[in-house]
């Protein structure tokens, strides 16, 4: 080899190692950024998942509201239908008492209206004894007028 060519030579290597620096330098910030942008991302859908989970942790918190309320309705509504039931029984029962309260008016009526009519009766029938009673009372009173008036009569003839 040529004197002159070893230091060219030397160049060329030291341009191509330089550039293999740069290349590898390069390629290590790129990969570099690749790997912040990776570990950047994997902690976004750590943070995405965690929010995720929470989300799904209040969602079921929430179904289990709701289901619990549903259960309190339903209860409450087993309780009222009982309530409900108890209270048509009650009514049955009140209004099968208002019909036989209703055949007993009925029946004291009829037995009012016969009693007036037996009063009515008893009343023209006193009214008839009493008109009897004062009629021969009236006989009474004239037989014993001349009763007495024979009597006198009587007594009269005797003491002639």
């Amino acid at each position: 080899m040529n004197p002159k060519v070893l230091p060219i030579v030397n160049a060329v290597g030291c341009i191509v190692l330089v550039g293999f620096i740069l290349f590898q330098w390069f390629d290590g910030r790129a990969l570099g950024d690749e790997l912040h942008q990776a570990k950047t991302r994997e902690i976004l859908e750590k943070n995405a998942r965690f929010e995720a989970e929470k989300h799904a942790s209040e969602l079921q918190s929430d179904i289990q509201g709701l289901k619990d309320s549903v259960d309190s309705i339903r209860q409450a509504a087993d309780v009222a239908e009982k309530d409900l039931a108890a209270k048509n029984e009650e009514i049955g029962k009140f209004a099968a008492g208002l019909e036989e309260a209703k055949a007993k008016i009925v029946t004291w009526e009829q037995a009012v209206k016969e009693r007036d009519e037996a009063l009515q009766k008893r009343d023209a029938a006193l009214a008839e004894r009493d008109s009897k009673i004062k009629e021969i009372n009236g006989q009474l009173v004239a037989t014993r007028k001349r009763l007495d008036e024979a009597v006198e009569e009587l007594k009269k003839a005797g003491a002639h």
